[in-house]
């Protein structure tokens, strides 16, 4: 399987963008506050787990594309690093600055000191917070990903995962370290990093020669061999999911009145009941991957066979593009459109009449973030030629969100 058919990690990527926008910030800040009409526990399930598993999948899916690029392996040069770094760098930072500009205005609230000012130009807010202060909303995430690939890099250059996996336990313990002593690297680089390191483990077990061979003995016996393993781990995981959600549910409620572990930690829960909270939830985000890459690998096969595989591939290859650019600007364009309907055409965008409004402004936040970082994207590539006047390759991986 060439990375260009794994369509399906694109189709989760665009998924949990929308998890994010339509099921957490909209009820929250900019629509409807449609859960009063759930019961508490589908709340927790879409809103509390939703947010918790999307940006899990997000952070597994960035540490299983970036091994899974022969570029990105074995980084044991400094042209080798250079390389990767100039390659993230201009990916993530021209689009990040220019939403950090904009969150910088549109949000002048956020207290921030000057030092923790730079440390937030140069996405390492995660790595000074909470002594610094609170990351800002939202493009926190940028702050975990750029020390997720520092990490990757010493990583990248151990070549099996009985050194990868040792190493990564090894470079967690030295956060916590950090944590413990001098009060920085927050929560939630720990909460997401062992999703990255999964990402890396499996991306490295599906470039492996064991994988080819039992490839190749599933489709010496049944050419739909894949079909029916992704099939049993659908049906497997699922039925799981929903029964780890609830046992979760049950006994974090029942015990602090909460399922949000931010909460337990804040309440000053003891060690092995956070530990238990942190599990549970961790393998609730597991399954979830899991099932939905299989439900995902299903609808993929479904559409190769309805459609043309070149355009099933250009559609979801062009929204997973987009998914950087909507997670970065979709507060903003959320607020902008919330000050016209509002003040223009007087309408009140918090009724639940008008929900549908706010709900049909959503592709448009895909649309004007993929124009943004088309032009973001051209003038970059434009900058890096410019020197020796070149057409220069800027195809770029997805990254963060985009892995």
């Amino acid at each position: 399987m060439k990375k260009k058919n794994l369509i399906e990690l694109d189709i989760l990527r665009i998924i949990c963008c929308l998890v994010v926008v339509v099921l957490i910030h909209i009820p929250n800040n900019y629509g409807y506050t449609f859960y009063v009409d759930f019961s508490t526990y589908t709340g927790y399930l879409f809103h509390t787990l939703g947010i918790n598993n999307s940006m899990s999948a997000f952070v597994f899916i960035s540490g299983f594309s970036l091994f899974l690029s022969k570029n990105n392996r074995n980084l044991n040069s400094p042209t080798k690093i250079g390389q990767f770094l100039k390659k993230r760098f201009l990916r993530i930072f021209p689009l990040y600055w220019i939403a950090l500009t904009i969150y910088f205005i549109i949000f002048p609230y956020f207290e921030t000191s000057f030092i923790y000012g730079v440390a937030h130009v140069f996405g390492l807010q995660i790595f000074f917070a909470p002594l610094g202060g609170d990351p800002i909303w939202t493009i926190w995430f940028i702050g975990i990903i750029v020390l997720y690939y520092l990490i990757f890099i010493f990583l990248s250059y151990l070549d099996s995962l009985k050194k990868i996996i040792p190493a990564a336990i090894i470079i967690e313990g030295i956060f916590v370290a950090l944590n413990l002593l001098f009060g920085i690297v927050e929560y939630r680089f720990f909460q997401y990093y062992n999703f990255f390191i999964l990402g890396i483990i499996i991306a490295k077990f599906y470039t492996s020669n064991e994988f080819e061979k039992l490839k190749e003995k599933l489709l010496s016996k049944n050419k739909n061999g894949f079909i029916f393993l992704a099939l049993i781990i659908a049906l497997v995981c699922l039925p799981v999911y929903f029964l780890t959600a609830n046992l979760a549910y049950t006994y974090l409620n029942a015990q602090h009145g909460t399922p949000h572990i931010v909460f337990l930690v804040m309440q000053q829960a003891g060690f092995f009941e956070i530990a238990i909270a942190v599990i549970l939830m961790n393998l609730i985000a597991v399954l979830f991957i899991m099932s939905s890459l299989s439900i995902l690998y299903l609808v993929k096969r479904l559409l190769f066979r309805i459609f043309k595989e070149k355009s099933v591939q250009k559609i979801f290859s062009t929204l997973g593009y987009t998914t950087f650019g909507v997670y970065l600007f979709h507060r903003p364009l959320l607020i902008l459109f919330s000050e016209i309907i509002t003040r223009i055409f007087n309408i009140n965008l918090f009724t639940k009449a008008n929900l549908w409004i706010v709900l049909l402004f959503v592709p448009f936040i895909f649309l004007g973030s993929y124009f943004v970082q088309r032009i973001v994207d051209w003038g970059v590539a434009w900058c890096v030629a410019f020197p020796t006047r070149k057409k220069t390759d800027m195809t770029i991986e997805a990254d963060p969100i985009a892995s």
